[in-house]
């Protein structure tokens, strides 16, 4: 009989195997594409909102939240851009990326690269526990933010 850690992992193991299967099929359509890449970038916002509201001090400035909010933004930093690569996902009614994106693709994907970068140093810097830190690293992914999309969004 398998220990309960060794069954643990063989779920865990078949459920990743399985979501595998299913995000490569995910894509079979390029409205699929579109959500999933809304989706993931909705993600980010909302939790680097978070972080830039108790920057800002709208909200009780929580460490723990802040670090766990800031693990999410970069795990997701290296998510949503395979929705842009799938064939027939350009811009439609339903988004708002510019055809830029695929004239451009080349800094695109540089950007895309770079927002990750960030979104890792921010992590870093929210584990220091320095608000400082985290204030300019928190900026320096905002910039990267803003700049894709002042060249990428419409």
């Amino acid at each position: 009989m398998f220990s309960k850690a060794i069954r643990t992992s063989l779920i865990v193991a078949a459920t990743l195997a399985s979501a595998t299967v299913v995000a490569q099929h995910a894509f079979n359509d390029a409205d699929k594409a579109v959500e999933y890449r809304q989706k993931a970038l909705s993600v980010m916002q909302n939790n680097f909102a978070y972080m830039g509201d108790m920057l800002k001090g709208d909200m009780p400035f929580d460490l723990s939240i802040f670090n766990e909010r800031a693990e999410v933004v970069a795990k997701m930093a290296s998510v949503p851009w395979v929705g842009f690569a799938q064939e027939g996902a350009m811009p439609g009614a339903n988004t708002d990326a510019l055809p830029a994106i695929w004239d451009n693709w080349e800094d695109f994907q540089e950007r895309a690269q770079q927002l990750q970068t960030n979104a890792d140093n921010l992590l870093a810097a929210a584990r220091t526990g320095d608000q400082q830190q985290m204030r300019d690293a928190f900026m320096t992914t905002a910039k990267s933010c803003k700049g894709c999309h002042d060249q990428y969004k419409d």
